[in-house]
């Protein structure tokens, strides 16, 4: 494999040489060519994001018949909608006419869709009932309308209200996909009996940057103690001179490097991490803790409550409960551009001082006008622009290796899960290595009948 940044000539299709994983030499590194190629986006577009699971959106937008969202995978536009029946759909968002996108907003709701072309309809399970003028174009008696339905999206699936989609049919089952992930969506969504609300509102924006700068920027957490010590510094003199406690508290035991922590290698290009909440009351979660310990096996809810938790599914969510209970979701507009769309979410019914704790959290740490978002933005811009470097090193990945060890470890065993690998310091780059492994896996893979 290649050694460095060199030896790869022009073949952009060399993508396995441009991932030297030699764990036996001690040596995790990444080609810089990855980053700023257009060709390997053509690439990663039919291999990766039209070819396997993403996200696609949360079942909370979708409450009612003709509730949609619209969204991507990949460069194809889709949108998924609550059907008249009660079950979701999801189709290709655009006309089978002349190719008019069919919906008018990133979400909304349309009982009938009409395509604001030519006025074509269709019904929520995407069947054409409508043609303009349609006897004057085809005059037949036996003129067959269905050929015009809309196309479906191969695979749909949901998990704990998070919705995901493939263009490829023979993607294996979403829990298979989602593997280890499965435990922590489901500590995520442990507020029981109350199901979880996407709060009002979001944050979409756009950093110039490859999409992989930013998706390796959620599990490495070694960043944070730098790139968030205003963060860490503006949250710690704020409580000291109010003398807050409790809610009003902002956890940074981890930013301070005073907690436990750990990082898992999930599979399939997931991630995992997490820290011992230092203060566990100042988290909303802990209001519920007598029905979380109720309710959950010891273990468990010991994550649930004292842990906070990081997780990245691959290749384009990041789900955490860290300042605050967050998701995020992204998308490559070009090889140097990526597009975030981020949201709070809830237990529904909320008492009114614990929303307002985590929203306040939340405005703090995540929001694009807060101290920690801000901060990540540069970060990833700067990143992407010294990746153009090319004549300099490969990118470095090899941190904790040594130290890695295959299987779960306590905090794993206590949670039911068993990663591929485990470590018991959350600024080592296992997870970093699992999201490369995955992406040379796929990259290698036969894109040539992906969504035909």
């Amino acid at each position: 494999m290649t050694r460095g940044n060199g030896g790869v000539g022009n073949d952009a299709g060399n993508f396995a040489g441009m991932v030297d994983d030699r764990p036996e030499d001690g040596v995790f590194q990444v080609n810089r060519r990855v980053y700023n190629d257009p060709k390997i986006l053509e690439a990663e577009f039919d291999n990766i994001f039209e070819a396997g699971w993403v996200f696609l959106c949360l079942e909370g937008f979708l409450k009612v018949s003709g509730d949609y969202v619209a969204t991507h995978i990949g460069r194809q536009p889709i949108f998924v909608i609550r059907r008249q029946g009660g079950e979701l759909g999801a189709f290709i968002n655009a006309c089978a006419h002349r190719g008019a996108m069919l919906t008018n907003g990133r979400a909304g709701n349309m009982t009938a869709i009409a395509c604001p072309y030519h006025g074509w309809r269709y019904n929520t399970d995407g069947k054409c009932t409508g043609i303009k003028a349609r006897r004057i174009g085809w005059p037949e008696d036996d003129f067959d309308q269905s050929r015009f339905n809309l196309k479906q999206v191969a695979r749909l699936e949901s998990y704990r209200g998070f919705v995901f989609g493939s263009l490829n049919p023979d993607v294996p089952a979403l829990t298979d996909h989602l593997g280890p992930i499965t435990k922590f969506l489901d500590i995520f969504c442990a507020p029981a009996p109350h199901e979880l609300e996407v709060v009002a509102g979001a944050s979409i924006h756009t950093v110039n940057c490859n999409w992989k700068v930013l998706h390796e920027n959620g599990p490495d957490p070694y960043h944070a103690s730098t790139v968030h010590e205003n963060f860490a510094a503006t949250v710690t003199h704020r409580e000291e001179i109010g003398g807050l406690a409790g809610l009003a508290k902002t956890e940074t035991g981890r930013l301070a490097g005073t907690v436990a922590t750990g990082m898992y290698a999930p599979g399939n290009g997931h991630t995992a991490f997490w820290a011992d909440k230092e203060s566990p009351e100042a988290f909303p979660v802990y209001a519920l803790k007598e029905q979380i310990e109720k309710d959950l096996p010891p273990g468990q809810a010991k994550w649930a409550l004292e842990r906070s938790r990081h997780v990245t599914l691959f290749p384009n969510l990041l789900v955490n409960e860290l300042a605050s209970t967050y998701i995020r979701t992204y998308r490559p507009l070009s090889v140097d551009a990526t597009e975030i769309s981020s949201w709070c979410l809830a237990p529904v019914g909320e008492a009114d001082e614990l929303r307002a704790a985590r929203l306040r959290k939340f405005e703090d740490f995540f929001m694009p006008t807060g101290m920690s978002t801000p901060d990540d933005a540069a970060i990833f811009e700067i990143t992407h622009q010294g990746n153009m470097a090319s004549a300099g090193h490969a990118n470095e990945m090899t941190r904790g290796m040594s130290q890695a060890t295959p299987g779960p470890d306590g905090p794993a065993l206590e949670l039911g899960i068993e990663p591929e690998l485990s470590t018991n310091n959350f600024t080592h780059e296992i997870t970093l290595q699992g999201i490369y492994r995955q992406w040379a896996k796929m990259m290698a893979a036969d894109g040539g009948k992906r969504h035909e």
